[in-house]
């Protein structure tokens, strides 16, 4: 590295002005606190902690990004919506480009610090690796554990609307006493925005369609056109509401038979990495001990 002086000058540049840009763009961060968000309990605790510099992100990459990816935007804005967190697909897209670089930031200081070309590389390498897929990865993963909580809690949730309808309550009413028991679910979550919707001025289908667009599971959407059609031909809402529980509990056993279809296969690397060996040491052990034995016989 001593003998190509432009390449040492680069370096120099790179590991003090970069620096430099990096330190006075955190210092001029929006003052923007995850307090003043709506939905702040939503975030972890990580994240409400690392807020500001998602919404750096989104101003110096993340914008940017979405002009270029629009249709990758709107994937993470829908996974947004059903991981309920009060983010924008510029902060994840921004917070991707911002690992990124910092990758190659920590890559440029160690090849600087220690001339260790292959090390420089493996390390920025990995932050890269880690910083491209990692948020995305999180956040369709917490997106759909959401989904199956969902899934799992609306034949429940439908069961005990159409009770309290059928005792005399009407839709919202029967909402509200649900909302009101204190359940700590998803499901809850959702139906209790729904009604601040419909208290905000829509229209009890307006607001059950917005939930169908946030939670995008077809056996809600479908419970959702079932209401709206019965509204629209006066039909009574407590069998549609006790249909619909049918329905969506026969969605959920379909699930528990997908997870246990899938357990077979899951349980193939624990074996081939923990039982076949024990199997194989217990079967040929004593076989090789015989055989050692009867040749030193």
């Amino acid at each position: 590295m001593q003998d190509n002086p432009v390449l040492v000058c680069l370096l120099v540049f790179a590991c003090v002005f970069v620096p430099y840009l990096l330190a006075d763009s955190l210092a001029n961060l929006p003052r923007i606190a995850a307090d003043s968000v709506p939905g702040k309990s939503l975030l972890p605790d990580a994240l409400r902690r690392l807020f500001p510099l998602a919404v750096w992100g989104a101003d110096a990459f993340g914008n940017r990004l979405v002009a270029l990816r629009p249709a990758r935007a709107e994937t993470i804005r829908r996974q947004l919506l059903l991981a309920n967190l009060p983010l924008t697909p510029a902060m994840v897209m921004g917070g991707q480009a911002a690992l990124v670089a910092a990758g190659v930031l920590a890559a440029l200081l160690l090849f600087a610090l220690s001339g260790n070309a292959r090390a420089a590389l493996w390390l920025g390498a990995l932050f890269a690796f880690c910083g491209w897929f990692f948020p995305p990865t999180a956040l369709e993963s917490r997106a759909e554990n959401r989904r199956r909580e969902i899934i799992r809690g609306l034949p429940f949730a439908i069961d005990l609307i159409g009770s309290a309808m059928h005792a005399g309550l009407d839709f919202n009413a029967a909402v509200r006493y649900y909302v009101g028991i204190g359940l700590k679910t998803p499901v809850a979550e959702e139906f209790g925005l729904m009604l601040r919707e419909a208290e905000l001025g829509k229209s009890r289908v307006e607001a059950l369609q917005s939930m169908a667009d946030r939670v995008q599971t077809p056996v809600f959407t479908s419970f959702v056109d079932a209401v709206a059609h019965g509204i629209e031909v006066g039909a009574s809402l407590v069998g549609t509401m006790k249909m619909q529980g049918e329905d969506m509990r026969r969605a959920r056993f379909h699930l528990a038979e997908e997870k246990a279809a899938r357990a077979p296969s899951l349980m193939i690397l624990p074996m081939a990495i923990f039982i076949m060996p024990a199997v194989f040491v217990i079967v040929f052990v004593p076989v090789f001990l015989r055989f050692k034995a009867s040749r030193g016989g």
